[in-house]
């Protein structure tokens, strides 16, 4: 948070980062809403820049922006969608029926992906003549088989549907070959999605499978928001979910993280634990900015409840783990940078460790 303009509410926030033709389009739509809006880092007469234009608002009105640009009324249908990789798992249901909830809140539609691996490109030795490759036929009925899964488990969601069991929201199937976080993120771009909804492994992983999780890859390539449903998740709904704890940065882009998770929930009677993860070594200013942001989230979200918890960075998964199971936390929101395999490996983040070490489903938006 910004410690030299405490507790301003006309500060500038950037709302988003666009081409300037959209950044234009996005200010005319905020100001026919009385939201006054300031373009950053462009000429504005020569026009010279074709990216990286800051849209630009006031803090306190960060949350009817943000209602404004993601509203159904706003985004195209063709955005609204929900992409629930499966893999037809007995858990598989449990991923899909939450993104089922999700796409019916938002006045979308969901897309099942499954993908397979095509072994005759896997398994083909580079060197030598005498090379493995899966036969035509068998790989036909690879194909054949995946497609026939699918069908089958469409077919059950429908029938879900007709009995009331599950949201009645259209429904959408891909099948493709390939590894899953190449297809994951391959058809998250294509369509544009607002939200990716995939199981996990939760609490079954340990720290040396950080780095082959699909979940993991997807979580640091993807520029859209991910909800990871672990495997002992109880079988909740989205409007059972009154307790979330919120890992906070303490950074501005918090503010547009939080207000995503919000808009995902029915937030009243919500309590919300904010938790700061930071590398401030000044107890003071740490303090300073979590107080900025508790205000904060008091002053726009009055149908919630707020408080904080500091816990300690040498111990933080652990003794998260704790407090979670003690206070019963239901989700907990992470706003997430990018980081490399290698960052992974030596300094795993906050995000990433608490994925596999938990049974708490996460939904991680990118920053």
């Amino acid at each position: 948070m910004d410690n030299n303009k405490n507790n301003d509410p006309n500060r500038l926030v950037t709302v988003a980062i666009h081409t300037f033709d959209r950044a234009v389009d996005l200010k005319n739509t905020l100001e026919e809403e009385g939201i006054e809006v300031k373009l950053h880092n462009v000429n504005l007469d020569e026009k010279v820049l074709a990216s990286g234009v800051r849209v630009r608002i006031r803090e306190r009105d960060l949350p009817r922006a943000l209602q404004v640009i993601e509203s159904p009324e706003t985004t195209s249908s063709a955005q609204r969608c929900v992409l629930l990789p499966v893999d037809f798992g007995k858990y598989s249901l449990k991923s899909v029926k939450l993104g089922m909830e999700y796409a019916q809140r938002s006045r979308g539609r969901v897309v099942l992906l499954h993908s397979y691996i095509n072994e005759r490109h896997t398994m083909s030795l580079p060197f030598g003549s005498d090379r493995y490759e899966t036969p035509e036929d068998e790989f036909k009925s690879i194909k054949k088989n995946a497609r026939q899964q699918m069908d089958d488990f469409k077919q059950m969601l429908v029938e879900k549907i007709a009995r009331g069991e599950l949201p009645n929201v259209k429904i959408e199937t891909k099948v493709a070959e390939g590894i899953p976080e190449e297809q994951i993120l391959h058809y998250a771009h294509k369509y544009d999605v607002s939200l990716i909804v995939m199981g996990t492994s939760g609490t079954n992983r340990r720290r040396q499978n950080l780095i082959g999780s699909v979940a993991g890859e997807v979580m640091d390539a993807c520029k859209f928001p991910i909800f990871t449903v672990p495997i002992g998740m109880p079988d909740v709904s989205l409007a059972d979910i009154i307790h979330v704890a919120f890992f906070s940065n303490l950074i501005q882009q918090d503010l547009i993280s939080f207000d995503r998770f919000a808009r995902l929930f029915n937030m009243r009677g919500v309590e919300v634990t904010i938790v700061p993860v930071v590398d401030k070594k000044d107890r003071r200013l740490v303090d300073q900015s979590l107080q900025q942001l508790l205000q904060y989230c008091r002053d726009h979200y009055p149908e919630c409840t707020f408080k904080t918890k500091r816990i300690a960075a040498k111990t933080f998964v652990d003794s998260f783990a704790q407090y979670a199971q003690e206070e019963n936390i239901q989700l907990i929101a992470v706003p997430n940078k990018k980081s490399s395999i290698f960052s992974r490996l030596f300094n795993p983040s906050i995000a990433h460790r608490v994925l596999f070490q938990t049974d708490t489903p996460m939904l991680v938006v990118p920053v």
